[in-house]
């Protein structure tokens, strides 16, 4: 562990997990307090809506590591001009994308609002959060291929802080759901700009142009494995809230297992952020034996931290429950353990498929849909009780951890 923290990965993990542990603090504590104010019913509208937003941010996981890669291979050559011209072109190009997807969105939003019980006007305000998936990524995506841990860090810090903040008071004066989705707008706005202003030096640098010979073909695989990868992070409430729409309770007490489970996930992202653009330039400067003692690095704490909470989660159940969202959810604490399991196996997925693509081995990330059509079809069939849908949710996440595995084999 010592020489681990020695290591330019330990060094970079640590900044990242410490101020994307507080960023992720704040954003449960967002969720506890939004499950404790707006109760069951409300709060599985909210859990719903932000499942859309995570999904959403599939394009945000893909282009900041695309801009990541690029930009480490950039930074290696203190090439900052080169830098900024992708930062600007990144931004523009996302605008025009975003407003064409936010316009398209409309007419599937009036049938998914009538499918899930929800006001279309939640619905099309989750849909702006389309415009940040294009935009915050290429300013972080700059941030972290230049390794800038601290300022990537603050800048998501800033985000939950004033998404927390505007939240609750909105919720207070009587917005309701309304209200705590207005402030998670609030709080990506002003990261947006904090994190672009972070980037100062490469903007004060003449722009020089560059052409990325095949940058979309090579883009390819980072969209349909994190596309995939916040499917399964997202799709199992979605999916939920349909089938159990007739008992809002069920989709409340569900949505806080999800949560939890998803404190693992969120948890060891900091690991595999801090992996990527080192694995990165140890793949670009051909030590990429290098990468990969980084990477076993990297996945030893992943499931140090899984094994750890998996086993607080099954011991301590009704505690952690209570302690976080109150007694109102404590009636499902026994299958908490369950939510544990699947989100662990899937925050190891994720830091496979991101070694993957920092080295090149993913090349056949569209079979990774198929293990998305798995999970659908399982869940769709086994939900005649919430332990069942949950057994099927968890099966599903253990049979594409070992697909992953065989797609980044050498």
């Amino acid at each position: 562990m010592r020489k681990i923290f020695k290591s330019e990965l330990g060094k970079g993990a640590f900044t990242l997990f410490v101020t994307m542990g507080i960023f992720f603090f704040l954003n449960f504590v967002f969720h506890f307090t939004m499950g404790r104010i707006l109760g069951p019913a409300g709060y599985g509208i909210l859990a719903t809506l932000m499942s859309f937003v995570y999904l959403y941010g599939a394009p945000t996981e893909a282009i900041q590591n695309v801009v990541t890669r690029y930009t480490a291979n950039l930074n290696l050559k203190k090439e900052n001009g080169k830098i900024k011209f992708l930062l600007l072109k990144s931004l523009k190009k996302g605008f025009v994308i975003s407003t064409a997807l936010f316009l398209i969105a409309i007419i599937p939003s009036i049938y998914a609002a009538s499918l899930l019980k929800i006001d279309l006007i939640l619905i099309l305000l989750t849909n702006a959060f389309l415009f940040s998936s294009f935009s915050l990524p290429v300013v972080r995506g700059v941030l972290q291929g230049r390794k800038k841990f601290t300022a990537l860090g603050i800048g998501m810090m800033a985000e939950s802080v004033l998404k927390l903040t505007s939240a609750i008071f909105l919720v207070m004066i009587g917005w309701q759901v309304f209200g705590a989705m207005i402030g998670v707008i609030i709080g990506v706005l002003a990261s947006f700009i904090l994190s672009f202003y972070m980037n100062s030096e490469i903007l004060k640098e003449n722009k020089e142009k560059i052409e990325f010979d095949n940058i979309y073909s090579k883009s390819v695989p980072y969209f349909v494995s994190m596309f995939v990868i916040l499917l399964m992070l997202s799709m199992d409430i979605i999916v939920v809230r349909w089938l159990f729409s007739s008992n809002p309770e069920v989709v409340g007490s569900y949505a806080v297992l999800s949560m939890m489970g998803k404190m693992i996930f969120f948890g060891t992202m900091a690991i595999g952020k801090a992996m990527f653009p080192l694995t990165s330039e140890k793949y670009d400067s051909n030590k990429e034996k290098d990468g990969s003692k980084l990477f076993r690095k990297s996945f030893f704490v992943v499931l140090l931290i899984c094994l750890i909470s998996i086993m607080i989660y099954t011991i301590f159940p009704k505690f952690i429950i209570n302690l976080f969202y109150g007694s109102q959810y404590t009636g499902v604490a026994s299958l908490l353990k369950y939510s544990g399991i699947s989100l662990s196996f899937l925050s190891l997925t994720n830091l496979v498929v991101i070694y993957g693509l920092s080295t090149n081995r993913l090349k056949k990330s569209y079979l990774m849909l198929f293990y998305f059509i798995i999970t659908l079809v399982l869940l769709y069939f086994f939900h005649s009780s919430l332990i069942e849908y949950m057994l099927a949710f968890m099966v599903s996440n253990i049979i594409m951890f070992i697909g992953v595995l065989f797609l980044v084999r050498k």
